[in-house]
């Protein structure tokens, strides 16, 4: 560690061990030899059996594929853009184009099987300009397809291919001739440190999503750090559930990248932590029993109520867990106790759960928790070959801006020239955006706990700061469980007070009456409002820290919304964004005599 007389500390961490590998398709290789037969990727089909691609298999389809993305006219100035989410045949693709030297673009489904306008979509696809497109299922992104006008572009289709030669079956059958091999061999050693292996997109969850530009430098560091984290796990056969979207850093760098350094038997998810789709991953559960369980915080909320319920999910989901791990926002710690109490009475012992702060930017690395801890709001320290500048935020309370400097770190937005100096300081640390305090200030080691986003803060009109981070935290472990996430409110108000969405299953077993009813319905239900004051009249949690307290609480019906840009796959919510788009909420929720559904105290 280093002390700057201004006050700024400087962390550094030294760089992970060499590995033989560039990257993940390597390690595709590596593991058809050593575990040719054992499963490499799994999902549900649509009888709902699971369908298994094996280490092998894998190898010789990403071959087959890389030559056929060739014969398609794709390379490095010609990327592919993939439309569809998570599947046994992205997974394929995505390695393909990696060992064929065509730069990805993951882009999230909900582009295009959710907005209506297909703006963000149509956005993506003006900058990048693909030479071809992915999709799993032609007719369901007929829509979207028809939306962008690419007629004349090559779309490879899992199923309903217009063109026999753009089916996936065509791809992955191609012959591996010795012509082809020549093509491929040639295209590989072309490939260039700084040459781009992937687009990936920011989530949005401040903005307007970016493009930044991971390199093959970028992913050769990332792979050094995530073999140094998770390689330890490789043997025996690691098994991992997982569904974080590949589209995003957390699912497609950190996620699959650690299955590919460990040789992972990787499950896709069909679920999400949204409801409708958490009963998905459950029903995984009583299936797979993970070495890792990753997912948003959201998640572990919901997975709380099921675990105290249900004694066989909690056996099969504790028979092999090493750790839980999460990421994008802070976990509660009434659920952290919940999940332990069941941990205890299922195997006998507590699980530790760890974390990581990084961004799309960073390429999966950053900050990184890897030691068992109660201080849940500790995202660790620099993870390997990554240094950290804490630089000194004004207003006494211990905070600090974050920056990362580090091999896997990006080295600009594509085709954006102006914001990707912006994103730099002038020793090419990486704005995040990011506040953190130190846990220990006598030792930094020690881990730093994340303190919010610098853009959501804001002043009440008396000049107060609001800590958003901090304050949505707080008031969701106050009214645990009957919260899912919440919008904190009172930029030059006189209070703070917060719209927030409801944990229906918690809402329904308040009372028998309300068994049944639709979000509608029970957001304004006299029962409901009147245990959502009594949370907010209970004692604050002091340890959260904070003075200020949210003293109205609106509960709204309708989820958050993905063309509004209010929320972004991993299931962080914008507050900005849903500030500005929710203003009449906010109005009613400020007026003087508030109205019969709004939870309230003085």
């Amino acid at each position: 560690m280093q002390t700057l007389p201004d006050g700024t500390l400087v962390l550094s961490s030294a760089p992970a061990p060499a590995v033989p590998q560039n990257g993940f398709a390597d390690f595709a290789a590596y593991w058809a030899q050593r575990r040719g037969a054992a499963p490499a990727f799994s999902e549900r089909d649509a009888q709902g059996a699971w369908r298994t691609i094996s280490w092998a298999e894998l190898w010789d389809q990403v071959r087959a594929v890389a030559a056929a993305l060739l014969n398609l006219g794709l390379g490095p100035q010609r990327p592919l853009m993939l439309l569809s989410g998570n599947s046994i045949e992205q997974a394929v693709l995505l390695l393909a184009a990696e060992h064929a030297g065509v730069p990805t673009v993951p882009v999230s489904p909900a582009y295009s099987l959710v907005s209506r306008d297909f703006s963000r979509l149509k956005d993506v696809f003006g900058l990048v300009r693909p030479a071809a497109l992915f999709v799993q299922d032609r007719a369901a992104f007929e829509p979207a397809l028809a939306a962008l006008g690419v007629a004349d572009l090559p779309v490879i289709a899992v199923s309903g291919a217009s063109d026999s030669r753009h089916a996936w079956s065509t791809l992955a059958s191609t012959e591996l001739t010795p012509a082809g091999l020549a093509a491929l061999a040639c295209a590989r050693a072309a490939i260039e440190p700084a040459d781009t292996v992937r687009l990936l997109l920011t989530s949005g969850s401040t903005g307007v999503p970016k493009a930044v530009a991971m390199s093959y430098g970028n992913l050769k560091a990332a792979t050094a750090y995530l073999d140094y984290l998770f390689g330890p796990l490789a043997d025996p056969q690691p098994v991992f559930l997982d569904w974080m979207p590949w589209h995003h850093t957390m699912g497609g760098v950190l996620s699959f990248g650690r299955s590919m350094v460990t040789g992972a038997s990787h499950y896709l998810d069909d679920g999400a932590p949204v409801p409708g789709r958490f009963e998905r991953t459950l029903r995984n559960l009583r299936e797979v029993s993970p070495t890792i369980f990753t997912s948003a915080p959201v998640a572990f909320a919901m997975l709380a109520n099921e675990l105290e319920r249900d004694e066989a999910l909690a056996q099969t989901l504790f028979a092999r867990l090493m750790c839980f791990g999460y990421g994008g926002a802070s976990l509660a710690r009434d659920v952290w106790e919940r999940i332990q109490r069941v941990a205890e009475r299922t195997i006998g012992e507590r699980i530790a759960f760890r974390t990581s702060l990084g961004a799309t930017e960073t390429n999966g690395t950053g900050t990184y928790l890897a030691s068992p801890s109660d201080d849940l709001g500790n995202v660790g320290v620099p993870g390997p070959g990554v240094d950290a500048k804490l630089i000194p935020l004004a207003g006494g309370d211990g905070r600090y801006e974050l920056r990362l400097r580090g091999g896997a770190i990006f080295g600009g937005y594509f085709d954006a020239p102006e914001l990707s100096a912006a994103a730099f300081d002038n020793e090419r640390y990486f704005r995040l955006g990011d506040t953190v305090r130190l846990a220990d200030p006598r030792d930094p080691m020690r881990g730093l706990l994340y303190a919010g986003r610098i853009a959501e803060d804001f002043k009440l009109a008396n000049g107060t700061w609001v800590r958003t981070g901090q304050l949505r935290l707080a008031l969701l472990e106050r009214c645990s469980p009957l919260l899912t996430d919440a919008v904190i409110c009172g930029h030059d108000r006189d209070y703070v007070a917060a719209l927030a969405w409801p944990n229906l299953a918690a809402l329904q077993r308040l009372a028998p009456e309300l068994d049944g009813l639709d979000a509608a319905a029970l957001v304004q239900h006299p029962r409901v409002v009147a245990a959502l004051t009594e949370c907010l009249r209970a004692p604050a949690n002091t340890q959260q820290g904070a003075s200020l307290v949210v003293r109205r609480v609106l509960l709204m019906a309708e989820p958050p919304s993905i063309d509004a840009g209010e929320i972004a796959d991993k299931g962080y919510v914008n507050q900005a964004a849903c500030r500005a788009r929710r203003a009449g909420l906010i109005d009613a929720l400020f007026r003087g005599i508030p109205e019969a559904h709004v939870a309230c105290v003085r």
